[in-house]
């Protein structure tokens, strides 16, 4: 298998997370999104969500405005493609380059999950929300890779300080949305298990849709390589079976409302 082949198995647990979550916001909210809206997607990838809310297309789907907002530039390049309607910048979760009340709608999936505080960057949602506009966030948590990061943590020499991302907990997603000021209509959670091959095609998956630091080592050379073969090897050893190996996906989805 290719290594874009393995980019796109982590890309379509990406794809199904957004669909999840454009469906979670209908059920909970079916008036978040009508004709006219204008909606952001926060760290919008290859814009998979802004296409799960029916952006696509030459006109956007009726949508007054389509906005998403990614710090890597070569992401933005394949989602101008898929979104011509779309206005797509370079930019940080926690500092968005869009006036206040700028939008109905602000979406994120499959992004969140990578900061270390969520407080700042849900603040700028709601800053740029509307009064009575929406939010729909979905975002990996909680036990999301355990087995992965468990074999990681076993295999550091002893003493080595731990290295592994530390998810957020579904509790404090939530606590965190209400400290915004940002009233959850619908919150709740999922698990999603992923079979790979092995353990490396799991590892160049996760490289593939920008994941890479769920396990950041902080040694090098030749210390970063053993570690990197004792964890393949635990992983292969706890989990291993003739399917491959399984990998755990926490998911988070939240809808809720600027007052």
């Amino acid at each position: 298998m290719s290594g874009v082949d393995k980019a796109r198995m982590g890309a379509a647990l990406q794809r199904e997370v957004a669909h999840r979550l454009a469906a979670v916001l209908r059920e909970a909210d079916p008036e978040a999104a009508p004709p006219g809206s204008r909606v952001l997607d926060v760290g919008c990838g290859t814009g998979a969500m802004l296409l799960a809310l029916g952006a696509g297309g030459a006109r956007g789907a009726g949508l007054a405005a389509a906005a998403g907002v990614d710090l890597a530039h070569g992401m933005l390049r394949v989602a101008a493609r898929a979104l011509p309607a779309a206005r797509l910048a370079g930019g940080d979760a926690e500092a968005l380059p869009f006036r206040d009340a700028a939008f109905d709608l602000v979406a994120s999936s499959s992004a969140f999950q990578w900061l270390p505080d969520l407080a700042p960057a849900l603040a700028e949602a709601r800053r740029v929300l509307r009064p009575g506009g929406t939010l729909a966030l979905a975002l990996f948590c909680g036990e999301t890779l355990r087995e992965l990061r468990a074999a990681w943590r076993d295999a550091l020499p002893a003493g080595a300080p731990p290295s592994t991302h530390r998810f957020h907990a579904p509790g404090t997603v939530r606590e965190a949305l209400l400290r915004a000021g940002l009233a959850p209509l619908r919150f709740e959670t999922e698990r999603r298990v992923v079979r790979h091959a092995s353990v490396l095609e799991l590892l160049e998956s996760l490289r593939g849709i920008g994941a890479g630091n769920a396990v950041a080592g902080r040694a090098g050379g030749l210390g970063l390589r053993r570690a990197v073969r004792e964890a393949t090897r635990l992983y292969e050893e706890r989990h291993g079976d003739g399917g491959g190996v399984p990998a755990t996906w926490d998911v988070a989805y939240a809808v809720a409302r600027r007052a």
